[in-house]
């Protein structure tokens, strides 16, 4: 089973079969055109989507429906042969991109979906703090939108349990308290957006319940990058006006050292093999 990071909290989990990909946001607008209106870059996808070594997927899991996280997520699944999953909004969104025939799955706070030897656990969750969009979609999104047309609608992490490992894909920067209980990860790609704003107090809670709870013993941050700068030009951290991802870092490296947890940024395009389950656990309880 590989996993590969494409920038945001995009997460591609594979077993040579089938494959997965959360969200899956490589259009990336620049800041001035999300100021406007956006629609999918096609040229952008395509090039990602061949720098993650993918032609088909199984399903896009979409985490919530803001446009860093649902904009190009109706284009991958219909380009893929992949089902869409995610919330009513989501469904919205593809409604509205005129892929209304093309298949959907809405989710269900912890009711499992299967993709093949992949067994998917959706956990409801809240998005991080200063969501400046909340709420949900009530209409179908049509095209170019305006980047506040897509509104959060249910904040989603992702069990992906498998007979060699089990991933946790966690992209916004919050947590409910239990809500992770129970479920077990070889790796958890781990949200931090906005977590360098919070307090040292907040960020040790938020640890606790998603790290900790999962028995973890790798943390890949994800969602610390700025998401309006092109893929082809690299990845680099949110301004400080946005975030402090050093901040963030400071607190979650102090804590891996005494957790005994490995915790490194994971690079674009970097892939990693998970070669079985640290505890023997591959799915939910």
């Amino acid at each position: 089973m590989r996993t590969v990071f494409g920038g945001v909290s995009n997460v591609l989990v594979g077993d040579g079969t089938d494959t997965l990909l959360v969200d899956g946001y490589f259009s990336r607008p620049s800041l001035l055109r999300l100021l406007g209106r956006v629609r999918p870059n096609p040229e952008r996808i395509a090039a990602a989507l061949e720098a993650m070594n993918v032609e088909r997927l199984s399903a896009v899991l979409v985490s919530h429906s803001h446009v860093d996280h649902v904009l190009d997520a109706p284009v991958i699944a219909d380009r893929t042969g992949a089902v869409l999953a995610g919330s009513t909004s989501t469904r919205q969104v593809q409604v509205g991109y005129g892929l209304a025939d093309r298949p959907f799955v809405e989710l269900t706070p912890g009711e499992p979906v299967a993709f093949g030897a992949f067994t998917v656990t959706p956990v409801l969750g809240r998005h991080s703090p200063g969501d400046r969009v909340p709420g949900r979609i009530e209409a179908p999104v049509g095209l170019p939108a305006r980047a506040r047309d897509f509104r959060t609608g249910e904040t989603w992490s992702f069990h992906i349990a498998h007979p060699e490992g089990a991933v946790l894909v966690h992209g916004s920067a919050n947590f409910v308290p239990g809500a992770l209980d129970g479920l077990r990860a070889d790796v958890v790609y781990l949200g931090v957006g906005a977590a360098g704003r919070a307090t040292e107090e907040w960020r040790e809670a938020y640890w606790r319940e998603t790290v900790v709870a999962t028995g973890t013993r790798q943390v890949r941050p994800v969602h610390w990058d700025a998401f309006w700068r092109p893929l082809e030009r690299g990845l680099e951290p949110l301004p400080r006006a946005f975030d402090r991802l050093d901040v963030t870092m400071a607190t979650f490296e102090r804590l891996a050292a005494a957790d005994g947890i490995e915790l490194r940024l994971p690079g674009l395009w970097e892939e990693e093999l998970l070669a079985g389950p640290t505890s023997g656990y591959t799915g939910p309880t």
